[in-house]
């Protein structure tokens, strides 16, 4: 059904056949994903395994990464102890420095991922830009593979669906496109709980509600419309939040209308972790000012003191 869209998408026409036979050579596959997961890296991941896992029931295939908790309900990831010259998949993770996993493990690389590729680290690099997500992507993938998803069963579904859910904001953010109101559509036919997945993604504690009070406080907003937050360690220790659960609610300040960009710098142990938005904006290269990147209009820094916020602001300011 989707093999419409093939022409659109270059380096997916190019190698999806490729991709297969790779998979095809080996019995050992590592299926990996960037750091400090999102219900996209998630998704990808494990509706990936999924997939293959249709296709392929004989060969032995694991996802591996840490964990983040509030996004258990998707799927729990695998322990292994040795594989022997597996073949290593990663998914949604721009840059090998971001990748949660060891390279040198594997014998080929394949990078799948939709982010600006300023790292061509797999022996095949599949990288579309123009989809909304990675899960996005690899149902294109199957589909090729599977002349109409012979290979998309209810869990993949699922776990795809989600992945689109949330790297499109529920459908709300640009990257939204006709193929992504299709492709959800898709797999809106299979037989699973999207209300409830879609619920369980946005279930926040005690304390990230109160949070929010936090952040509507102290945030500040320039005359051009560049918004920041600065959440020190103290705050995150007051409310009991990780860095991660802290970021989550970056994107309350979307509904603010004098709000161009905004951005969240949360202070971890060793760095200031940025993550910065846009309504129509692009900042992902100012983004890579800040030893960071991402989308046009998502992106993330990072920065070695609080110092650097006002000239991130700067640049910021200089954009509008």
């Amino acid at each position: 059904m989707f093999t419409e869209y093939i022409n659109q998408y270059p380096q997916l026409k190019a190698h999806y056949k490729e991709v297969l036979n790779l998979i095809n050579e080996y019995d050992e596959i590592i299926i990996m994903r960037h750091r400090r997961p999102d219900p996209d890296a998630i998704g990808s991941q494990l509706g990936l395994k999924t997939v293959l896992k249709s296709i392929f029931p004989n060969k032995s295939i694991v996802a591996l990464g840490g964990e983040e908790e509030s996004l258990n309900y998707l799927g729990r990831m695998d322990t292994v102890t040795t594989l022997e010259n597996p073949l290593l998949i990663v998914l949604d993770t721009a840059n090998r420095d971001r990748i949660d996993g060891d390279l040198s493990v594997g014998d080929k690389v394949i990078k799948i991922d939709h982010h600006p590729d300023h790292d061509s680290y797999g022996n095949i690099n599949i990288v579309e830009t123009g989809v909304s997500s990675t899960s996005e992507l690899v149902y294109l993938l199957a589909s090729l593979w599977g002349f109409d998803n012979d290979y998309i069963n209810d869990e993949s579904a699922r776990l795809l669906f989600a992945g689109i859910v949330g790297d499109t904001g529920r459908f709300l953010f640009s990257n939204t496109s006709s193929a992504t109101h299709k492709i959800a559509s898709e797999l809106k036919k299979f037989k699973f709980d999207a209300s409830k997945d879609m619920q369980l993604m946005n279930v926040q504690s005690i304390n990230q509600f109160r949070f929010k009070g936090y952040l509507i406080d102290n945030f500040e907003i320039t005359d051009k419309g560049v918004l920041s937050v600065w959440v020190p360690r103290s705050v995150l220790e007051k409310y009991g939040l990780t860095s991660n659960e802290a970021s989550m609610s970056v994107n309350m300040y979307r509904e603010i209308e004098e709000a161009k960009i905004w951005f969240m710098a949360v202070e971890e142990e060793n760095e200031i972790r940025v993550r910065l938005r846009s309504k129509d904006t692009v900042i992902n290269d100012a983004a890579e000012q800040f030893d960071g990147g991402g989308h046009p209009f998502a992106s993330g820094a990072s920065l070695s003191a609080k110092e650097q916020i006002s000239d991130l602001i700067e640049v910021l300011d200089g954009k509008l």
